[in-house]
């Protein structure tokens, strides 16, 4: 299953409250209080002891004549499951400890529509942040026997800010671990876009580089009233600037990553100002084709750009896409390697299942083999 480029965000309250700065030469910051919303996040693999079921918890019910797999949900502090594969059940410890005679406990029933996969729908877990209780929902897709699966985390943080006229959604996917770093996803979608799908997405950056702005980011969970929010201060900073010419085709934005530093690009043709840094793209957003519903989405980039005051660099990504297979043998067997790749290099992998790639192998006028395989 591919990464996801995007989320679908709904935000039903979100708060913005503006800082100026209280003397002439102090930096403007903007404090967003980021509240839950609904979205729709990648795949999480999820694995219960490397495929080795874990011995029994400290104290568990009695389950005999039960088939029983038992793993951890990567909450912080992870949270213990104890699943009745029998009964097509989980049962959670949401506090956190081993004990699943008393206490917190949870318990969810599964969906399994094809005889295979169990699906477990709106679970409610939590992770601990000194007195805060921060929750999340997720879905849990495990298959009926054995011990792995995924999860998908359906609950984020957002709030609306403006920036130079233009209004913007500000969505923080945190991967249940209740701490804001490189390993969540950050989502800024442009509310005067005429398509929901178009958003820019990126690892939850430090520095974020947006409409020719650079901003410190800062997050912290805290309660307001009976609420647990996400506050994100951005502080405006002023960092070394470079040129950048830049060509890619076909694409929406261009988001490049230099450690915690994220420069998110919708002017991407011609020559472009950002901060100085040795960057790596880290999400190209293609434009959807009329019969699409989904573009290919950016999979990875091997390549290094360096942007340097008075020295200018160069980008080419995008369109045209080419299709690239890579073929090696090992006596009777072949083994076939697709990649879908962009103008300069960069690879991308293609959602759709409809038209998967295919093959035909022929010793001389005779077929003696064919097939197909997914994108990749």
């Amino acid at each position: 299953m591919q990464r996801a480029l995007f989320y679908a965000v709904w935000v039903s309250v979100a708060i913005i409250q503006f800082s100026p700065a209280a003397e002439p030469n102090q930096p403007t910051r903007h404090i967003l209080t980021l509240r839950p919303t609904p979205t729709y996040g990648p795949p999480n693999e999820f694995n219960y002891s490397f495929g080795i079921a874990p011995a029994p918890f400290e104290k568990e019910p009695a389950l005999e004549g039960k088939e029983i797999a038992r793993g951890w949900i990567p909450t912080s502090p992870p949270t213990p499951l104890i699943r009745d594969i029998t009964a097509g059940q989980i049962r959670l410890k949401i506090d956190h400890d081993q004990d699943f005679t008393k206490g917190s406990l949870a318990t969810y029933a599964s969906q399994c529509t094809d005889g295979v996969h169990y699906l477990f729908a709106g679970v409610k877990v939590f992770s601990g942040q000194e007195s805060l209780a921060i929750p999340y929902t997720i879905d849990l897709w495990v298959y009926r026997r054995g011990f792995h699966g995924r999860f998908f985390v359906r609950s984020a943080w957002a709030a609306r800010f403006e920036l130079d006229g233009r209004e913007w959604i500000l969505t923080i996917l945190d991967n249940l671990d209740g701490r804001i770093d490189g390993n969540d996803r950050l989502t800024l979608t442009c509310t005067q876009s005429t398509d929901a799908r178009i958003a820019h997405t990126s690892a939850a950056p430090k520095i974020l580089f947006l409409d020719g702005h650079a901003f410190r980011l800062e997050y912290a969970y805290k309660q307001i009233e009976a609420a647990v929010v996400l506050e994100t201060v951005l502080t405006e900073v002023q960092l070394p600037m470079g040129p950048l010419e830049i060509q890619a085709d076909g694409c929406r934005s261009v988001a490049l990553r230099d450690g915690g530093q994220i420069v998110v690009l919708e002017r991407l043709q011609g020559l472009v100002t950002i901060p100085a840094g040795h960057y790596q793209v880290d999400n190209c957003s293609l434009e959807a084709m009329p019969d699409e519903y989904q573009p290919p989405q950016f999979s990875g980039d091997d390549r290094e750009l360096s942007v340097e005051p008075g020295q200018t660099a160069s980008l080419r990504l995008g369109l045209p896409l080419n299709n690239t297979l890579l073929v090696t043998r090992d006596r009777n067997l072949l083994a076939f390697k697709y990649r879908l790749v962009g103008a300069g290099g960069e690879f991308y992998s293609h959602p759709s299942l409809a038209s998967r790639p295919a093959f035909r192998i022929y010793k001389g006028p005779v077929r003696i083999g064919s097939g197909s395989f997914g994108f990749g």
